[in-house]
């Protein structure tokens, strides 16, 4: 017992030093880790939100500039168009269109009193129904004249043509109307060109198709170039009527529709531009004004200028798609990346926008490609930290198994050294207790003195078989055992088992099963197995009730010939039976059911059978007895 406590002191104290000496250290440099790393990451945070700042500025300055170089640009490729704002009024200068809250005309149209009155007579003629010819020559006194009257007169003489079904006179007149009518307007303020050209649309079938097609055609041409000025409404009415008119020409009409419904949409965002336009007249230092217009799905952009601002419609997907092209540039040595979208309204979290842009949001994530750099970069001293402890965690509870085993073995071999030194002082005192009756003389009957010599032989014989049990296991664990392997008779060797045993007196508790219907023959060294056997019967005798029968038996299984020991004794617990066969171990502690022992005959059991190539079995319930089976090398032969 006092050798048991010295052991677990000393397995103690090495646990207390070791998690002095490196747990304490390790779990203390964790911390200052931990620490390190939380104030590493703030500051890497800083410098992040510093590195992005500086991005967006940069992104500003590029997308300003990108922004400033379509100021002057002639391009209207796409859906960018340019325009101008004069004295509250939008004016799209490629098309001539201008726009305005009032929707009021450019000019009025002012005639000489003789003209007018010539031109009002011949309507009142047309009116009163008077005869085509006298109307159609009332029309041409116009003619000589030189003014917007007589473009008129051309127009009106060009209707009554189409009415009165003359295709020659209505060519005659179509042609000089797009020969010298190309500036002019009509009273309402429809150029005269295009005018007849909703004649044509109105008679058509009447004149030639491709003629009028052809006609249709140069008129909507103009149009879209910018021809004559109009506001938005009127170039858009009529762009639809005669686009919708003309069969040939489908890009023309195609891009002159698109134009129309631009115009059309962008008529509702009129106070928008102008009250972005009017937002410079206090910030004169400021080179542009930017807001989106969402249902147009674009974006204006105001210039101020000394006579005249200047604007530029751009579709909210180029500039996104520039500003993503942009960041990617700026983004592209950092180990993080940004988004570019147009807000919806509100700010995200992390995301950060432009002054110019306020409604662009950049948004930043780091690169997924290079994540595990960063992620060893960045944690690398957190991650060695946390090894570290945990290799100090699991030495130190492998530490603690080691030093629970070695007390554990040490306590064993405590218990062995008390039950060997037990076993052997029974014999011995036995031999010293019959060597003194025979030398004190008073033995002197033959037969008494015979008895005593074979008592004496038993107990030298039974030191002996202890002896040469702790010498076999030695050489075992030590791997210089020579096994000597010869053919042998299991049964054979399982009756002169049982025979050494029965010679003892207990011939009435072993029975024996033996397979005798073909020899079973193994290859073993005879005197190991023997041994073995004998450790089986001996301990199922031990620990068996004394009127209890043990049973041997013999057979053949599964091509292996096997030798089983049975008892009907207390059995060994669940929890043991994986112990059983360790060296030193008994079951149900030092002193199981008051039978002595050494702890190592089933552990030689188990080594030389394993040497053998075979191996040992257990199958035990408690309260029901217990079955030891040899298990031998499949070279046997029945």
């Amino acid at each position: 017992m006092r050798h048991r406590n010295r052991n677990l002191y000393r397995g103690r104290h090495w646990v207390t030093l070791f998690g002095l000496a490196v747990l304490l250290p390790a779990v203390s440099l964790g911390l200052l880790a931990l620490r390190a790393y939380r104030g590493e990451r703030i500051r890497e945070q800083y410098q992040r939100r510093e590195r992005q700042q500086q991005i967006l500025r940069l992104l500003e300055n590029d997308l300003s500039n990108w922004i400033l170089s379509h100021r002057e640009s002639t391009d209207i490729a796409g859906s960018s168009f340019a325009f101008e704002v004069r004295q509250n009024r939008i004016f799209f200068p490629h098309f001539r269109v201008y726009l305005s809250p009032d929707h009021r005309r450019e000019a009025e149209i002012r005639l000489p009193g003789p003209e007018l009155k010539l031109w009002q007579e011949a309507q009142s003629m047309e009116l009163r129904g008077a005869r085509p010819a006298a109307a159609m020559e009332a029309y041409r006194k116009l003619l000589s004249r030189s003014s917007p009257l007589s473009s008129w007169a051309r127009l009106a003489l060009l209707r009554l043509s189409l009415q009165r079904g003359g295709l020659s006179d209505a060519a005659a007149w179509l042609e000089r109307i797009q020969e010298q009518d190309q500036e002019f307007m009509t009273e309402s303020g429809i150029p005269v060109r295009v005018a007849a050209a909703l004649l044509l649309i109105e008679h058509k079938g009447i004149f030639p198709p491709q003629k009028t097609a052809d006609f249709l055609a140069r008129t909507l041409s103009d149009l879209a170039d910018g021809q004559w000025q109009l506001n938005a409404a009127q170039w858009s009415y009529y762009a639809r009527d005669i686009g919708a008119a003309l069969d040939s020409a489908p890009d023309l009409q195609a891009s002159t529709l698109a134009a129309a419904n631009f115009l059309d949409s962008f008529a509702g965002a009129i106070h928008e531009v102008l009250a972005l336009d009017q937002s410079l007249e206090w910030n004169q230092d400021r080179l542009f004004a930017a807001r989106p217009l969402p249902h147009l799905q674009a974006v204006v952009a105001v210039f101020p200028g000394k006579d005249r601002d200047t604007g530029r419609i751009l579709a909210d997907g180029e500039l996104v798609r520039e500003a993503q092209s942009r960041l990617n540039a700026l983004t592209a040595a950092e180990d993080f990346e940004g988004r570019m979208e147009i807000s919806d309204g509100g700010i995200q979290p992390g995301a950060g926008s432009l002054t110019a842009f306020p409604f662009l949001e950049a948004s930043f994530f780091e690169r997924n490609q290079t994540l595990w750099r960063s992620y060893i970069r960045r944690y690398f001293l957190f991650y060695a930290t946390a090894l570290l402890l945990l290799g100090a965690g699991a030495g130190l509870f492998f530490t603690y198994r080691a030093v629970a085993r070695e007390v554990e073995v040490s306590r064993m071999k405590s218990g062995f050294v008390s039950s060997v030194s037990h076993e052997f002082r029974t014999p011995l005192s036995a031999i010293e207790a019959l060597l003194e009756r025979l030398e004190s003389g008073k033995v002197r009957d033959e037969e008494m003195l015979q008895r005593y010599y074979r008592a004496s032989r038993q107990e030298v014989q039974r030191l002996t078989r202890m002896v040469n049990q702790l010498l076999d296991f030695a050489r075992l664990e030590e791997g210089r055992a020579e096994f000597s392997r010869e053919i042998i008779d299991l049964n054979q060797l399982a009756v002169e088992a049982i025979q050494s045993f029965r010679n003892l007196g207990f011939g009435e508790r072993l029975l024996d099963a033996l397979d005798m219907e073909g020899q079973l023959t193994v290859s073993v060294d005879k005197s190991a197995v023997y041994q073995c056997i004998h450790n089986l019967i001996d301990n199922a005798l031990k620990y068996s009730p004394k009127e209890s029968p043990v049973t041997v038996r013999t057979g053949w299984q599964e091509g292996r010939a096997f030798l089983q020991v049975k008892d009907q004794g207390p059995g060994v617990p669940p929890a043991e039976q994986s112990k059983i066969f360790e060296q030193f171990y008994r079951a149900g502690g030092t002193d199981a059911g008051g039978v002595q022992g050494a702890g190592i005959g089933l552990a030689l059991v188990k080594r030389v059978m394993e040497a053998h190539g075979g191996g040992v079995t257990l199958e035990s319930h408690p309260g029901e007895g217990s079955r030891f089976q040899l298990n031998f090398p499949g070279d046997a032969n029945k």
